[in-house]
């Protein structure tokens, strides 16, 4: 006999889901003292109901859909500075570097150092104003129309402007990670033109908060394996651990005083 109905099953499952991001069917089996094929039936029902994504032996949590770039910059505001300020170690003298739209690189911009003759190119017009005083730091905005659940220009527009660029290294904006397919984005539009961005050369780099790790959003867009720096909290242990196996040099952030 069952120790929960389905429904506290359910629940129990979105629970574990919600603090670990990914949960397999044996374990669960374990935990809640059902049948793996019980548990399996569980996972394909949460799926069909769009509360979770199925993977082989278990599933992950989804990213669910947020704000424009201004309301996400509260949200993780002071892990998302500590990652923007980690980040810092990577960036050279005269490097052309791409910040594509996100909260977090917001918070980049505005720590940029002003006196190694850094060139940014960016897709969002935030970021860009974030820049504009500072005129050390030589700012290039790509156009396109702007797309404001993205937080920058993400059209043919823009990947068209792609073409006349070689970067040093390409700062990606992240909706989730999972160890099963890589890199994604909530939107498709969004998701095409990362894609382009990561064949315009140099490092590509990842800043991932804690909640976007085995997280996963419709569109995958760059494959773990691509990746050449993430940076992430010291409590992410799940994807700083795969990317250590990786040949991604991984650097932990501090804690912002």
């Amino acid at each position: 006999m069952e120790k929960f109905s389905p429904e506290e099953r359910h629940q129990l499952i979105l629970n574990l889901l919600n603090a670990h991001h990914k949960v397999m069917a044996t374990d669960l089996a374990a935990q809640l003292g059902s049948t793996e094929a019980t548990i399996r039936r569980d996972l394909r029902f949460l799926a069909n109901e769009g509360l979770c994504k199925r993977i082989h032996g278990g599933a992950l949590s989804l990213v669910p859909a947020t704000g424009t770039q201004e309301q996400r910059l509260e949200n993780r505001h002071s892990e998302k500075q500590a990652l923007a300020l980690a980040a810092l170690s990577i960036i050279k003298a005269n490097h052309v570097i791409f910040l594509d739209a996100s909260s977090t690189h917001m918070l980049l911009a505005s720590l940029l150092p002003n006196t190694i003759g850094l060139t940014v190119v960016t897709n969002s017009p935030a970021i860009a104003m974030r820049l504009l005083a500072r005129q050390s730091i030589r700012t290039i905005l790509l156009g396109g129309e702007l797309d404001d659940s993205v937080g920058g220009a993400v059209d043919i527009t823009a990947v068209e402007a792609l073409q006349k660029f070689r970067f040093d290294l390409c700062f990606m904006g992240i909706c989730g990670w999972s160890s099963e397919t890589g890199f994604s984005a909530i939107h498709y539009q969004d998701a095409e033109f990362k894609r382009h961005v990561t064949s315009k050369g140099g490092a590509m780099v990842a800043l991932c908060t804690e909640d976007k790790a085995e997280a996963l959003a419709p569109y995958p867009f760059l494959p773990s394996e691509r990746l050449d720096y993430l940076v992430c909290s010291p409590n992410s242990h799940t994807i700083s651990d795969h990317f250590h196996q990786l040949d991604c040099t991984v650097i932990t952030s501090q804690p912002v005083e």
